[in-house]
């Protein structure tokens, strides 16, 4: 059989290998590489690899049988030259243009569509932020995000759980603290911490410590959790995905807003913020949130900076106690 499957392969990841190593199990493998050129002139800047690069890697992989370079999108040529018997892509490729022309070629030649599940979690995208991450500290951003908001100001766009509300209300309360900021975009939209919103309204607090974000620079995911004897857990890089799954449709910031705006809130949990930078274990004493002067946090935040308090976490993490049991 003769697979053959297109890609950019800029920032060679497990994404690219899930694809790859799933069409080369179909039979020899060929890979089209865009060029540069294509590339810019399809996402508007020219990838961080050479085609060159990209075409040494790629050929590299022991399981793929031949590389060739395309510039035009446009994959029927490619599919005359080759006469694939199957042509493999993963299952974002049907959306990012219109594959009509494409679609119809390949059902007029024969030739099997196989569309494999996109890896959730990393792209060339999601590298290039991490490398951005990589050097810095982020004081800054702590400076310029975080902030305190009288709470009558805050927007929810989602409900509450009310059992995780209980029991956040008896441990704030208990401990005279509250760790963990409000994430928040510059509409004053909780896009995280519903509960925790919830929780300091009825502990009667003034003001909450928030992050702002840009809604440009979040990531609103579908969210997915297991169902595992009575337990749920949210699909995350921290979670196994053991037990029964249950996927929530995908939302847009246009209906988070429209949610906000309207008071029709969304279940609680169902969707997922992903932000480029969190911030957690933020003590604030919870009588400084109800006192009716504001908490001075700029300077709160000044002084952790100068004592070494703060420490910057990358993004990856690893999970190291896999082998002992459940």
């Amino acid at each position: 059989m003769r697979v053959f499957t297109t890609g950019v392969f800029d920032i060679l990841h497990r994404g690219h290998l899930n694809i790859l190593t799933q069409a080369a199990a179909l039979g020899d493998l060929t890979v089209g590489i865009m060029t540069d050129q294509g590339v810019e002139d399809t996402k508007g800047s020219r990838p961080i690899l050479s085609l060159e690069e990209r075409d040494a890697q790629i050929r590299s992989l022991p399981f793929v049988a031949d590389v060739i370079h395309y510039t035009d999108v446009d994959q029927r040529a490619n599919y005359a030259a080759l006469r694939p018997d199957i042509v493999v892509q993963g299952d974002d490729w049907l959306f990012s243009a219109d594959r009509t022309t494409a679609i119809n070629h390949l059902r007029e030649n024969s030739i099997r569509l196989v569309l494999l599940p996109r890896t959730q979690g990393i792209s060339t995208t999601e590298i290039r932020r991490r490398v951005a991450r990589s050097g810095r500290r982020d004081e800054q951003m702590l400076r310029e995000r975080l902030r305190m908001v009288p709470v009558e100001e805050l927007r929810r766009y989602e409900a509450h759980d009310e059992a995780k509300v209980a029991r956040l209300t008896a441990k704030i309360e208990a401990e005279g603290v509250f760790f963990n900021p409000i994430s928040v975009v510059r509409e004053l939209i909780v896009i995280d911490g519903a509960n925790r919103f919830e929780a300091l309204r009825r502990l009667g607090a003034r003001r909450a410590p928030c992050v702002v974000y840009d809604y440009t620079d979040v990531d609103l995911l579908g969210n997915v959790h297991f169902v595992n004897d009575g337990v749920t857990t949210r699909l995350s890089e921290f979670a196994r995905e053991q037990g029964e799954r249950i996927e929530f449709p995908r939302r847009t910031p246009e209906e988070i807003r429209a949610a906000a705006n309207n008071g029709t809130l969304i279940p609680n949990g169902e969707t997922f913020h992903r932000v480029p930078q969190s911030i957690i274990r933020l003590p604030i004493p919870l009588a400084a949130l109800r006192a009716e002067q504001p908490f001075e946090l700029a300077a709160f935040i000044e002084q952790r900076i100068r004592d070494g308090n703060i420490r910057f976490f990358q993004s990856s993490v690893y999970v190291c106690d896999e082998w002992e049991k459940a």
